[in-house]
């Protein structure tokens, strides 16, 4: 369960995802942030991004998990930062590697979400969505492959 943010902090938030959405187009990478508005995950082509934001920071670890800090920016309306020093980065952090469930014969669509058959969202009335954005993340191959088992997804692959 999400905690409820007060209105103040919302907008915080959504100015500091905004600026780090504008980093990464300043730089020139193609992206997507997703999850929590509070902790906000990049993901980039099949990987996750060894990066995580803290207040106004975007913090750069040399490892998806807990990873050593090795470089940091302040995320501002202008945005200074060394490029060298964050495509170095980007070519030497271990990323966490990513999944998605994509139909075979459609392989435009992607696992989005999920809907219920009924209003009173019983678990075992729930049913696949397929949109070509917003594809569902899966940080195992396992848990992927759960999920296509629960479903009775044989339809479908995991890229």
């Amino acid at each position: 369960m999400k905690r409820k943010l007060s209105k103040e902090l919302r907008e915080t938030i959504q100015k500091r995802n905004y600026r780090l959405q504008k980093f990464w187009e300043i730089l020139g990478l193609d992206v997507e942030i997703i999850g929590d508005m509070e902790t906000p995950a990049v993901i980039k082509g099949d990987h996750c991004l060894a990066c995580y934001v803290h207040n106004f920071f975007l913090i750069f670890t040399d490892h998806f998990d807990k990873g050593a800090e090795v470089y940091r920016i302040k995320l501002q309306n202008i945005q200074e930062f060394d490029v060298e020093q964050v495509l170095n980065w980007l070519r030497t952090a271990t990323h966490r590697r990513i999944y998605r469930i994509k139909m075979k014969e459609k392989p435009e669509l992607f696992l989005v979400g999920y809907n219920f058959k009924s209003k009173e969202n019983d678990e075992q009335e729930k049913y696949p969505v397929y949109g070509k954005h917003g594809a569902k993340v899966y940080f195992t191959e396992e848990y992927a492959k759960e999920i296509i088992s629960h479903y009775d997804l044989n339809y479908c692959e995991i890229v």
